[in-house]
């Protein structure tokens, strides 16, 4: 199976994130962490059908809940960041709930984010993240994200829901 390379993105950023390459998400396997995998699986386990907003319930998650973020589509281009787990602020470096990402943020980081976020919606199929992140003073650490569509009740994309995780 071939893994279709997105973009990959090594500039200057305002967060811990010092090299993010964006991927498809294909299959389970494609995870080294169990707490992304088990929030693919979860998505991946709703096929043929996309899991919708209300699907998700968070109480049948406490084992990740912490490395959980949700992003609201609010138009194409323009989302909102809703909730982010104490393990995402961490890794990231700043809480980003609240915050909107927008193509037309000043932040670059923002601008693109919003591009991937546009493919996802667009696609309706989820989309991974891998690189290298500074965490705690250690600037080559390794994270990957899972980033899952959810429907709203019109059937349109409302929601991406997505797992951050270091890896070992």
């Amino acid at each position: 199976m071939d893994v279709k390379v997105q973009t990959v993105e090594e500039e200057p950023r305002s967060d811990n994130f010092k090299k993010v390459v964006r991927l498809d998400a294909q299959s389970e396997n494609d995870f080294k962490t169990s707490t992304v995998r088990k929030l693919y699986q979860w998505w991946d386990g709703h096929k043929p059908h996309l899991p919708a907003r209300e699907d998700f319930d968070i109480s049948r998650h406490w084992s990740i809940a912490s490395s959980l973020y949700l992003i609201e589509a609010i138009s194409p281009g323009q989302y909102l960041h809703r909730l982010n787990g104490e393990n995402v602020v961490s890794i990231i470096g700043v809480s980003l709930r609240g915050h909107a990402i927008s193509v037309n943020s000043p932040l670059p980081e923002l601008r693109r984010l919003a591009t991937y976020l546009d493919g996802l919606v667009e696609q309706k199929k989820p989309g991974r993240c891998t690189g290298i992140v500074e965490y705690l003073g250690v600037e080559n650490t390794n994270f990957e994200t899972v980033d899952c569509p959810l429907l709203r009740k019109d059937g349109s994309v409302g929601f991406i829901l997505g797992a951050l995780s270091l890896v070992d």
